[in-house]
């Protein structure tokens, strides 16, 4: 009697199985309807493999490195372009604490507490209080930063 359940057994584990792999059949079958056909033009095969581009890749030349990181020179720039492109940021609204372009006694009183434009242009290239060294433009030189302290001055009347 044994053998028999144990036949029994098979054929129902190998009939539920068969039942699954038919049942899979008939869901992919389905799918394939719904979803239409496989891209094969161009167009389509090309939209794909933008889609699957790896995002970055890894450079391991040291010359493609530094073509890659090469920065382009700086021109230097006049004092009302750096105050425009920079200082006004801050100081044409006063953000944080900044002397606002035309307040002629904050910086009436900076400029003669810091010893002049030289010293107000020292403290811009260090960075003050809030500001970042060199209004957070590493790229400016001495002499633009002092050219857009002298720029706010001349604005402001000082």
């Amino acid at each position: 009697m044994s053998a028999n359940n144990d036949q029994n057994f098979v054929k129902t584990v190998l009939g539920v199985i068969g039942a699954l792999v038919a049942l899979t059949f008939v869901i992919l079958i389905i799918a394939a309807l719904l979803t239409g056909k496989t891209p094969t033009d161009a167009a389509a095969l090309q939209k794909l493999q933008t889609r699957v581009e790896p995002i970055g890749h890894e450079i391991t030349d040291p010359e493609e490195f530094k073509k890659l990181t090469a920065v382009a020179p700086h021109t230097p720039l006049a004092g009302d372009q750096v105050v425009a492109q920079v200082c006004s940021a801050c100081h044409g609204a006063g953000v944080l604490g900044a002397p606002k372009i035309g307040d002629k006694a904050a910086w009436s009183a900076r400029k003669s507490a810091a010893g002049g434009v030289d010293g107000l242009a020292t403290s811009a290239e260090k960075g003050k209080n809030s500001m970042p060294a060199r209004g957070g433009r590493a790229d400016l030189s001495n002499d633009e930063i002092k050219a857009a302290v002298q720029e706010m001055l001349k604005q402001t009347g000082v």
